[in-house]
């Protein structure tokens, strides 16, 4: 049997992961209706979709609403590079 397109998901991540998300959705996404991604968007489609997880993680996130809220970007950033690594950590390294 088939699944329906509309069934919802549950994804668990790491709360720094959420945060540094949301700051970049935030950014790219909601300002100027997702205009700084629409060299990168394939289908129009792409950016409801991002604006669903965008207003999904601000539903569950207290940290949008904080007096220090980019403090607390700071150190979630900090906290997905030492846990990850970053994109462009290596960039320059020959």
């Amino acid at each position: 049997m088939a699944e329906a397109l509309d069934d919802e998901i549950t994804l668990v991540i790491d709360r720094s992961v959420a945060v540094v998300l949301f700051e970049f959705l935030s950014r790219t996404v909601d300002d100027a209706d997702g205009e700084a991604m629409a060299e990168f968007i394939e289908d129009e489609a792409e950016i409801p979709a991002l604006w669903a997880l965008l207003a999904g993680l601000e539903s569950v996130l207290t940290e949008p609403m904080a007096e220090d809220y980019e403090r607390r970007v700071l150190k979630a950033r900090e906290a997905v590079m030492k846990r990850f690594g970053g994109a462009f950590s290596d960039k320059g390294e020959d």
